[in-house]
């Protein structure tokens, strides 16, 4: 699924994310965090009472990237 993250740069109660596709929108989010480099784009969503069901993603948690940029865990 592709989201799209409609905000009008005014009033972030009334940003919307939607199916990229359908145009449906999408219940749950309760917060979008967007980050913009000069080589990649992220898109951190916060959801609250949801259920999830995925195939073949990937993920990072965050145990793992403290640990890439810090060092400190015991192995």
């Amino acid at each position: 699924m592709r989201l799209h993250v409609k905000f009008d740069g005014k009033d972030p109660s009334k940003t919307e994310i939607l199916d990229a596709e359908s145009g449906d929108r999408i219940e749950g989010i309760h917060s979008v965090e967007i980050s913009i480099d000069a080589f990649k784009g992220y898109a951190v969503l916060v959801l609250q009472d949801f259920s999830l069901e995925v195939e073949n993603i990937e993920a990072e948690t965050a145990l793992e990237t403290y640990d890439q940029v810090i060092g400190t865990r015991d192995s």
